[in-house]
């Protein structure tokens, strides 16, 4: 009797690199049956992984890319090894932006003179936004892909610079359109390269296309919708129009900001106790609150400060905080506190109002959405009808916060494996798998053999 079928997932994303599998029920799992398959993860949780892809990107470790790749081949193996299961042949490479940049890049068609544009330039036009001529763009690295404007950059004589969807009949100098490059880090990219050396049957795809297709409700794929998924230091946010991918960027700033935040009100309270007993006239006050809220996050922080009380040392609140600001009496208040932390998450038996810390914690995620806000809607085409949510931690009214901002609906994503929530599975693990049981293609990997790509790179580096 043959081994069970399983499939793999090797996922670079956003907070380190993992291997999601879906491992079959019997012999004969039928495509596409989620309750034929069950579903897993685990994290490289270890010290060849710290730095990648934080390493330099001036020069290719081979021997750093020898080693990754031995604790990728031993985790596949020893899974194997324990379950008797096989991995098809067909494996899904995701990438999520910790691993790549996004280029942006003007292209146009110059004509010097002021001319009318005529029926052969919009098709010149046309025909270099095709996928396969925006390949040959020279970019300073390799790219995963390229998206390109819907409009028509218009100069006229003036030097003015206008978009149109329909251009052809006016007078312009030039003519062009705005594309984006999603480009891979180059350690990622040499990895992947030995990856597909051997032809093995290798899917790479952004973590965002897998979220979306695990996350978005039908009439969110069918309308212009906005992904955002927030990590610790980074958030990844992308558009999607008809489940087509029409934008995506990154910016290097997610719950890091919260937790300093947090920090920084922690250590106000320490450095003012009084504070304790008289945060209630804050909650009363919204411009109160707000010049408060103000003072404390532009307040210079001092070496001794630093030593009283460190970021991590209030990271528990993260879990406690709420977008939300709900009223406060003189009689509530003395109810909604939560504990004040001392150094090493020791008690201090001081206590700081729920009402004030949620008022920071809505504050720092208000300006990061934000600032999102402001960079997709440089461009007009990348204006959401939605926005579907993703984080890790609880943040009760995040998704009213976004509705709020960016003044359209919005709701947190919960991800599902077989028709219940799977808090162990990210959504770009479940869309992968997903993906690759409905697809039922490759043949089996014996159990014995090295992965190909494996025993390739390792014959060569020997």
């Amino acid at each position: 009797m043959g081994a069970n079928k399983a499939k793999l997932n090797l996922d670079f994303g956003h907070s380190g690199i993992s291997m999601n599998f879906a491992k079959a029920n019997d012999i004969q799992p039928r495509p596409g049956a989620e309750h034929d398959w069950d579903a897993g993860t685990f994290r490289f949780n270890t010290e060849e992984f710290e730095d990648f892809p934080g390493i330099s990107q001036n020069k290719i470790d081979d021997a750093h890319i020898k080693t990754v790749a031995e604790f990728i081949n031993n985790a596949i193996v020893e899974w194997q090894n324990e379950t008797g299961c096989d991995f098809d042949q067909l494996m899904e490479i995701t990438i999520s932006a910790a691993f790549f940049e996004v280029l942006s890049f003007p292209y146009s068609l110059a004509f010097g003179e002021p001319k009318v544009i005529g029926q052969d330039d919009m098709d010149k036009i046309e025909e270099c936004k095709r996928p396969e001529k925006m390949s040959q763009i020279p970019i300073p690295v390799e790219n995963i892909r390229s998206l390109t404007s819907p409009y028509f950059t218009i100069l006229n004589d003036k030097g003015v610079i206008s978009r149109s969807f329909a251009p052809k009949g006016k007078s312009t100098k030039g003519l062009g359109f705005n594309s984006y490059f999603i480009t891979k880090h180059p350690t990622l990219a040499r990895l992947l390269d030995v990856m597909k050396e051997e032809e093995d049957c290798i899917n790479i795809s952004l973590s965002c296309e897998k979220e979306f297709q695990a996350l978005a409700y039908q009439k969110e794929k069918d309308g212009k919708t906005l992904l955002i998924h927030i990590t610790d230091f980074m958030s990844e946010f992308s558009v999607w129009e008809k489940s087509e991918l029409k934008y995506l960027n990154k910016k290097e700033s997610g719950f890091k900001e919260l937790k300093v935040a947090i920090w920084r009100l922690c250590l106000f309270f320490h450095n003012n106790p009084m504070l304790t007993e008289h945060d209630y006239e804050l909650t009363q006050k919204p411009d109160l609150m707000q010049r408060f809220c103000n003072m404390v996050m532009n307040a210079e922080i001092t070496d001794d400060s630093k030593e009283l009380l460190s970021a991590d040392d209030c990271s528990g609140l993260l879990d406690m905080v709420s977008c939300i600001l709900e009223s406060e009496t003189e009689e509530s208040i003395q109810f909604s506190r939560l504990e004040l932390p001392g150094k090493n998450r020791s008690k201090t038996n001081r206590t700081i109002s729920n009402y004030v810390l949620c008022y920071f914690a809505r504050e720092a995620l208000r300006r990061l959405f934000l600032e999102i806000k402001r960079i997709i809607y440089t461009d007009d085409f990348c204006k959401p009808e939605s926005i579907i949510l993703e984080c890790p931690l609880p943040l009760k009214g995040i998704d009213a916060l976004a509705a709020e901002v960016f003044d359209i609906p919005a709701r947190r994503a919960v991800v599902k494996w077989d028709g219940e929530m799977r808090s162990d599975l990210s959504s770009t693990c479940v869309g992968a798998l997903q993906s690759l049981i409905a697809s039922n293609a490759g043949e089996k990997k014996k159990t014995t053999k090295m992965p190909a790509f494996l025993e390739w790179f390792f014959s060569k580096a020997s």
